[in-house]
């Protein structure tokens, strides 16, 4: 089965991951914007999904991955920075990050990466304004500036969201630290 879903919430696509395991249907590939499911046993996986350090490149990432093979996760898809584990239910729950440091740190790498995304939109949608103020533009370029501006608008809620996570993240660790 294919779905066409987009996610801007890495907590949201995780629980309906699992939730579409509970109906028996198995996430196995993803594609933008498809996600593929192939059906089986209903609640046979538990998901996790999780950005990776190093946009998903170098012999740390590769060292990560092959650690949590050998702790019997199956790496389903990697996708540059982005990754979906599962583990057969029957081993029980499984977490990526036990302590509140590796939460903070996960969160920060969720955090930059949409500041990165939505300053690229910006500086895109900047630059062809300019553009079109000093040549008068074309409707091509009208339409990457208005484009990018809504991009970078859009942006804004997951940027918000990572922020007041981050936030939270850090009071827990404060508490911790006392």
């Amino acid at each position: 089965m294919r779905v066409v879903k987009a996610f801007l919430d890495d907590q949201k696509e995780q629980q309906w991951l699992n939730e579409m395991a509970e109906k028996g249907w198995h996430f196995k590939k993803f594609s933008f914007p498809f996600y593929i499911f192939e059906q089986d046993e209903p609640g046979k996986y538990v998901y996790r999904t999780e950005i990776l350090k190093n946009f998903g490149f170098g012999q740390g990432v590769k060292d990560y991955l092959d650690f949590v093979q050998e702790a019997g996760i199956e790496v389903v898809q990697k996708r540059l920075t982005w990754v979906c584990f599962r583990q057969h239910k029957s081993e029980g729950e499984f977490e990526l990050y036990s302590d509140v440091a590796s939460k903070l740190a996960y969160i920060n790498r969720v955090y930059a990466i949409f500041l990165i995304i939505a300053a690229i939109n910006l500086a895109v949608a900047l630059g062809n304004s300019i553009f079109m103020g000093l040549n008068g533009g074309t409707q091509i370029t009208s339409f990457i500036a208005g484009f990018n501006t809504g991009a970078f608008a859009v942006l804004l809620f997951p940027i918000t969201k990572s922020f007041i996570r981050k936030r939270n993240i850090k009071k827990e660790l404060e508490l911790f630290e006392q």
